[in-house]
């Protein structure tokens, strides 16, 4: 066996949890004795102790989560996934990457759509910072667009902005979860739960669960009634997020969608019939300018 390949199955070994003894005469041939131990006994303690590790790491990345679940549950969870998404090269912020995407095949976790939820906003509150910063567009470049071009303009989103859904107050309960761990409250041991949303602020027809994951998955809406709209953006170098109204999350999906302005304004007169689409709609994008989530030189 070659130095690198010693080195793989080395890595494979400690990268996700699992029975070494299985692999104990291997172990053995590869590496040097212990005094006290037998060689697989010694890596299973490196093993365990990388994990743990990766697990308060990500306590970290996903405070809210952490804090939902405890301490036990959440470790639980982790080692599981770790097991299925072994840790890659490069940045640590990406240990959860694939969390999701576990979440959505596990058995226990599956049927918990808050939990769900609160991973896929503590995930892109981790993605999105990391973006490279873009120039923003401004109201004077706005202003200098020649009337006739406003049919055909394109704006392009920037990338560091995502729109989510939830049934649940996500808000309410990320000011109620902060509160709890700034007075040093336990992990797991909230005297509050996550409440359902009670003044949905949507428009369009219900859908399934998956089919909502789906449309969301692809950028696409607008977002089933019932739902409210969540815009995660990142401003000033600083993570954040908050419910938005109907008219704005079907502008932003369209423009997510590279719809021009009159599509967009078509969109708005199907979704809001009575309102007034010219001022609606110019509303909208003066509140994305404000928000600074188009990009400086729109695509025409």
């Amino acid at each position: 066996m070659s130095w690198r390949q010693e080195q793989e199955q080395f890595w494979d070994w400690i990268s996700h949890p699992q029975d070494l003894s299985i692999d104990a005469e291997r172990i053995a041939d590869l590496l040097a004795p212990h005094s006290q131990l037998s060689q697989a006994e010694a890596l299973s303690i490196y093993n365990n102790a990388y994990h743990q590790r990766l697990v308060e790491v990500s306590s970290a990345l996903f405070p809210v989560l952490f804090n939902t679940l405890g301490r036990e549950l959440y470790t639980q969870l982790w080692i599981g996934y770790m097991s299925q998404y072994p840790p890659r090269n490069g940045p640590i912020h990406r240990v959860g990457e694939s969390m999701r995407e576990y979440l959505r095949k596990h058995d226990q976790f599956r049927p918990l759509p808050a939990v769900a939820d609160i991973v896929s906003l503590e995930s892109l509150l981790i993605a999105l910072f990391d973006l490279a910063d873009e120039e923003t567009c401004t109201l004077s470049q706005l202003q200098a667009l020649p009337a006739t071009d406003w049919p055909q303009m394109r704006w392009q989103a920037k990338k560091d902005w995502a729109l989510l859904n939830s049934r649940f107050d996500l808000e309410k309960y990320w000011r109620q979860m902060q509160a709890h761990t700034d007075s040093g409250g336990q992990p797991g041991e909230t005297a509050f739960g996550i409440d359902l949303i009670t003044n949905p602020i949507t428009t369009s027809t219900p859908a399934s669960d998956s089919a909502i994951q789906e449309e969301v998955d692809r950028g696409q809406g607008p977002l089933p009634q019932g739902l409210a709209n969540i815009l995660v953006f990142r401003r000033q170098h600083r993570m954040q997020f908050q419910t938005i109204g109907a008219p704005l999350a079907v502008f932003l999906t369209a423009i997510q969608a590279d719809q021009d302005f009159a599509e967009i304004c078509s969109q708005l007169a199907t979704a809001f019939p009575e309102e007034d689409i010219p001022a609606l709609s110019l509303k909208q994008l003066l509140k994305a300018i404000e928000l600074e989530l188009l990009a400086a030189r729109p695509a025409k």
